[in-house]
């Protein structure tokens, strides 16, 4: 029995302020990974995308792959990894749909806020399907381990990745950016340690691949974006050191 795994990246639709108006010409929304773990029958897919139309087309890649999708995990709670499991499951009804508990949590938390519906107006799913906590840390697809690591706080509470040994794979989640911007305003430096650390636990399984939640589409999936990130942290903290005021860090 073979195991091997796939990747999406999907580009967000713009969002809008709360009057209404467009952000800018460009996407101002990070483009969203998501990947598929293919057994010979079966697969996991780890993260979805947030809007109708962008997790339709996560579940065309899903379905073109031949796989009966067995379950999707969330890395952590926020909506941009999650919402889009309500879209896909209606393709794949059986599949269960994971996190632990600390997405569970976060992630009922992200259903209830307006925020992603003002920002997406029309373009969130309406009957958003709630998470169900992983049985443990280990779930077995055609007798292949796939491992749930806890990681703590990094960009968000509560993150964690996902270790397949047998793939010398890790899905990072966004405790991972590759050549994109690293959302570091929900943690303070005592966090970022903790964002850190975790960096440096998916460095010591010596992958070979390290699939970031954000990433510049066509880059490659190569393990040096787990130091590119601890050094945009030592960055951040480096300049909030020095900085006046919030607005004068992100000028």
């Amino acid at each position: 029995m073979s195991l091997s795994y796939d990747t999406r990246v999907s580009m967000p639709p713009r969002s809008v302020l709360p009057d209404g108006t467009s952000v800018g010409r460009f996407p101002s929304w990070s483009p969203i990974t998501s990947t598929l773990i293919l057994g010979d029958r079966e697969a996991v897919l780890v993260d979805a995308p947030h809007t109708v139309q962008r997790a339709a087309e996560v579940a065309d890649w899903v379905e073109a792959s031949g796989r009966d999708l067995v379950a999707m995990y969330a890395t952590h709670g926020h909506g941009d990894h999650y919402f889009g499991f309500t879209e896909v499951a209606r393709r794949f009804p059986r599949s269960r749909l994971l996190g632990t508990a600390g997405t569970v949590s976060l992630a009922l938390e992200q259903a209830s806020s307006p925020l992603w519906r003002t920002l997406f107006p029309g373009q969130i799913p309406d009957d958003i399907r709630p998470l169900e906590v992983v049985d443990g840390p280990v779930f077995d697809l055609e007798g292949h381990e796939i491992r749930f690591v806890e990681a703590g706080h990094s960009d968000i509470r509560d993150t964690t990745f996902v270790h397949v040994p047998e793939l010398a794979l890790v899905v990072g989640g966004d405790i991972v950016y590759n050549e994109v911007h690293v959302h570091a305003s929900d943690s303070d430096q005592a966090q970022r340690r903790e964002w850190t650390a975790a960096l440096d636990r998916i460095a010591a399984l010596n992958p070979v691949a390290v699939i970031a939640g954000h990433k510049k589409p066509g880059n490659d999936d190569g393990p040096h974006v787990v130091e590119e990130t601890k050094a945009y942290l030592r960055d951040t903290d480096e300049a909030c050191t020095v900085a006046r005021s919030p607005r004068s860090l992100s000028t």
